[in-house]
């Protein structure tokens, strides 16, 4: 009986213990505290996925835009110091959120440039989503194209519609345009003097037009933009779409 007691007594000891313990979100661990927030817009109104627009010819609704950053550092104005942030990945929709980490930097005063790319480094670009950590915002797969083109960089994603439609429920086809492969890393560098107080996150405002994305694109005509070097036409939009997208993603003063 004694016995009997004692192992009641240890099994309490151990789901006591179990439930005392703590399960961290891994979105809790990523510190970064330097963000982009970005505005969208569509025609001079806020962009969203339910709204019909006409662009080019044609009617269309949006579905994402997502986007990929990484190797965030702060080089001062004297190019003798270069703060790194470890914890650089982002991948997200930015039509589902207007709040990107970008960076993360300690306490002080910052004069220099603030530098990072939209893009990936070659081990990340191609590495296949079955591989990842579940805490690596790539391990969804949305961005893979396999393994010759890796991860997308940038991707618009939308519907078209017919231009006679007038319940705008049923698209006529999808397009997905890509930038992705190794040369089309765009590489940003924003002149920037600021601080950053303890607990305080820091953001920087990006003013995106949407529309502009599609200057010399047109959704029906193109309805998928792979990035591919093996195709110089393909290759050639996928230009044309990351030289739109270099011209938007940008700081505001």
């Amino acid at each position: 009986m004694k016995r009997f007691i004692v192992a009641l007594l240890t099994i309490g000891a151990f789901t006591s213990c179990e439930r005392e313990i703590t399960v961290v979100d891994p979105a809790a661990l990523d510190d970064r505290n330097i963000y982009i927030r970005a505005y969208k817009y569509f025609d001079g109104n806020i962009a969203d996925t339910s709204t019909v627009y006409q662009i080019n010819g044609d009617l269309i609704k949006l579905s994402h835009a997502y986007i990929t950053l990484s190797g965030a550092e702060f080089v001062s104005v004297d190019e003798k110091d270069t703060t790194h942030t470890d914890n650089d990945l982002t991948a997200i929709d930015l039509l589902a959120t207007s709040e990107v980490k970008l960076a993360q930097l300690p306490r002080g005063s910052y004069n220099g440039r603030l530098n990072y790319h939209i893009g990936l480094d070659s081990a990340r670009a191609y590495a296949a989503p079955e591989t990842l950590e579940e805490t690596n915002p790539l391990v969804k797969g949305h961005l893979w194209n396999g393994p010759a083109t890796g991860h997308s960089f940038f991707q618009l994603e939308g519907r078209v519609f017919d231009l006679n439609d007038s319940l705008f429920t049923a698209p006529t086809s999808t397009f997905t345009w890509r930038i992705a492969s190794e040369d089309m890393v765009i590489e940003r560098s924003e002149k920037r003097n600021f601080n950053v107080a303890a607990n305080k996150d820091v953001f920087f405002v990006i003013d995106l037009d949407i529309e502009k994305l599609f200057l010399g694109l047109q959704p029906s005509s193109t309805p998928e933009i792979y990035s591919d070097p093996g195709d110089a036409d393909d290759y050639n939009k996928a230009q044309i779409l990351s030289d739109n997208l270099k011209s938007e993603f940008v700081f505001k003063l």
